[in-house]
This record gives C-alpha cells, structure tokens and sequence, in this order.
C-alpha cells in the first residue's frame, strides 16, 4: 500500500481535526475559568474537567502557562475585539480627543470587566501572563497615550500630562470611578478636567 493512500491520508486529516476540536474545547474552558475566577484560581484539574478531557491533554496542547494565555487571549479577543479609535483619534481638538477616547474605552471595560478585571488583578503577581497583557493590551494603551500627548508640551507639564493619561487609561480607575456612581461620559469628562490643568 502506498504511503499516501486515500486511506491514511483521510485517517491523518480525522486526527488533525479531532486534535484541534480538542484544543478548542480546551481553550474555551480557560476562557471561561479566568472569566468566573481569574487565571490565578484557575487550575489544570478545573480545565480539564470543563473541557472533558484528562490533565495530560491539557498538558500535551499547552505545556506552559505563556502558551495557555496566549491561547485564551487570542480566543477572547477574537470575540471582544477592542474599539476601533480611529475616528476619536483624528479629532483636532486635544481635549475632546482625549474625551472621545476615554469614553470608547471605557465603555469597553465596562462591557468586559468580568474577565479583563481580573485579569489584570492577576497579572501582577503571575510573570507569564504579565509578559502576554505587557506585549498585547499594555501596547495598545502605550499607543493610545502617545496619540493622544499635544505637540508643544514642555518637559514638566508633558509628564504630568502623561501620567494623567496612564493614570486615567488605567482599568482600575475606571472601576473605582464608575463604581462611584459616575458613567462613562462624566467619567471622561473628569479626566479632561484634569487634563485640562496641564
């Protein structure tokens, strides 16, 4: 029989994407594990019984926890994409800029707290899933608040400026803010109130 036979090849492509339906049940499962209890509740045991398959298949598909974030990030990701800034972004004014962005953001935090709030809790004390929010959300913050510095600023008031921007893109001070009562809007205009004194 020939190496490449219609029948091994067929066995082949069945394994392959019995593999791969394996591997998605699995990524499901750690989405919605960090989702309820955050990746640092989240152990191997949980997400094998959730995916219906044993610990050494978890193994076998992510044999560390950098390669499960990546995993899990990428699959949440793909059904929550961040807002698309663009429009905020090319506002002349500085203020309102800034107040357009804010709000998309924040409107995006609210609508996914269950799961980045506590991720972000937890990737302060797990160093891999550090490295993921570091290389993905981290650098799209870092992008937004470069976008959002005015031209012109002196070296003083540009790094008050900044850290008012980090300090205000921050998750956590969405939550405490809106836990306060205040809703998205009179949440970033506040922060453009404070913008506003640099």
């Amino acid at each position: 029989m020939s190496i490449n036979s219609p029948k091994r090849s067929y066995r082949k492509t069945a394994r392959a994407k019995q593999e791969e339906q394996t591997r998605q049940r699995i990524t499901e499962a750690v989405v919605e594990l960090h989702r309820t209890v955050g990746p640092a509740q989240t152990t191997i045991s949980d997400i094998a019984n959730l995916a219906g398959v044993g610990r050494v298949t978890v193994y076998k598909h992510f044999p560390d926890d950098s390669a499960m974030f990546r995993a899990c990030g990428d699959h949440w990701i793909a059904d929550n994409p961040p807002p698309d800034f663009a429009q905020a972004l090319a506002e002349p004014d500085e203020l309102k800029r800034a107040a357009g962005v804010l709000r998309l953001l924040y409107d995006y935090y609210r609508r996914t707290y269950d799961m980045m709030g506590k991720v972000m809790r937890d990737a302060k004390t797990m160093p891999a899933l550090a490295d993921v929010v570091e290389n993905g959300w981290m650098k799209l913050l870092r992008s937004l608040e470069d976008s959002l510095m005015p031209a012109g600023k002196q070296s003083a008031s540009a790094k008050r400026y900044r850290a008012t921007l980090r300090v205000a893109m921050d998750i956590d001070t969405w939550s405490t803010i809106s836990k306060m009562g205040l809703d998205d809007e009179s949440a970033a205009e506040l922060v453009c109130q404070w913008l506003k004194e640099e």
